[in-house]
């Protein structure tokens, strides 16, 4: 398999600089990070959010979880959550299941962005399969995108002093 069609029409649109990395199948951040010899929050873990029906994408470093008290605040409700993944099967079926990619503008969608991305230099991120992933410069990533920089993960030293 390669990356998806809707997602290199896309980024060859954009004009962006950008490289495809193929690898074993997997089906989370940490095992794509093993898979690349890579650090688990160089992969970007995308998170599809409902909101009382309505979806976003979310982008965070893929070593971190969501903090859900954050969540709820980046998204004023307090029925802000993940998608399911009957939700994600039936609403974005052009992408393997656990391989939505963090474009929010091919699915006409708002895209929110973990700030604690700015931190890397590039970015890695599934290129909707499962077997195939994108690499590219993170400035060129988040000026693509255009997200709102939110706060959505907790970190170490929020978890040293619950």
């Amino acid at each position: 398999m390669a990356v998806n069609n809707e997602v290199r029409e896309f980024l060859d649109e954009t004009g962006m600089s950008y490289e495809t990395l193929r690898h074993p199948r997997v089906f989370n951040t940490i095992d794509e990070a093993r898979a690349l010899g890579m650090e688990a929050d160089e992969i970007a873990k995308t998170l599809v959010i409902n909101i009382k029906g309505e979806f976003a994408i979310a982008v965070v470093p893929g070593g971190h979880k969501v903090d859900n008290h954050k969540l709820r605040e980046v998204f004023a409700s307090k029925h802000a959550r993940l998608a399911t993944e009957e939700e994600i099967r039936r609403d974005f079926p052009q992408f393997e299941l656990g391989a939505v990619p963090p474009l929010p503008g091919i699915l006409g969608l708002p895209g929110y962005a973990e700030r604690q991305l700015l931190n890397h230099d590039t970015i890695i991120f599934t290129g909707g399969t499962h077997t195939d992933s994108v690499r590219m410069n993170c400035a060129d990533f988040i000026n693509m995108i255009q997200p709102e920089m939110v706060d959505l993960c907790r970190w170490e030293e929020e978890e040293m002093a619950a």
